[in-house]
């Protein structure tokens, strides 16, 4: 489970670990993102909307890959050309984001990590086949060592 902020450039940093782990890993293990916005990241929460806006039309990551890559852009305008884009229908897409659909679910998911543990971003865990839970740093080139 990653706890992340679209405006984070730490998050931005480890999106691409994360990526390589399920290249590596595939049908080993499932990435489950969760949304932590941080109070000062004026545009993480507007950011979390879009992308959840993105994926009611199944392209949340595709929408979420390219908030990360282009993190200078984030912003409304930024936001409905990467609708555009990403080939989301673009009237459906402006209707959720302009109603904040998704603000109580982000904020019940930021909450949630907080109930956890996560204080920053991005908060990780790794949760075995049994259930355990583990709160792990994944770092570049040493995923490798948790995954074994």
């Amino acid at each position: 489970i990653e706890y992340s902020d679209f405006e984070c450039p730490f998050c931005s940093n480890f999106h691409p670990t994360v990526q390589q782990v399920m290249t590596n890993y595939a049908g080993k293990v499932r990435w489950v993102y969760r949304h932590f916005p941080l109070s000062f990241h004026p545009s993480a929460l507007p950011a979390a909307n879009a992308a959840e806006c993105a994926a009611e039309q199944g392209k949340f990551w595709e929408y979420a890959d390219e908030l990360f890559a282009n993190q200078e852009k984030l912003g409304d305008a930024y936001y409905k050309q990467l609708a555009t884009q990403t080939g989301l229908n673009s009237s459906q897409w402006q209707d959720c984001y302009n109603s904040s659909k998704y603000d109580s679910k982000i904020q019940t998911q930021s909450q949630e990590g907080a109930a956890a543990g996560v204080s920053g971003t991005p908060g990780s865990f790794i949760i075995d086949q049994n259930g355990n839970q583990y709160q792990k740093s994944l770092i570049k080139n040493q995923y490798h060592q948790i995954f074994h």
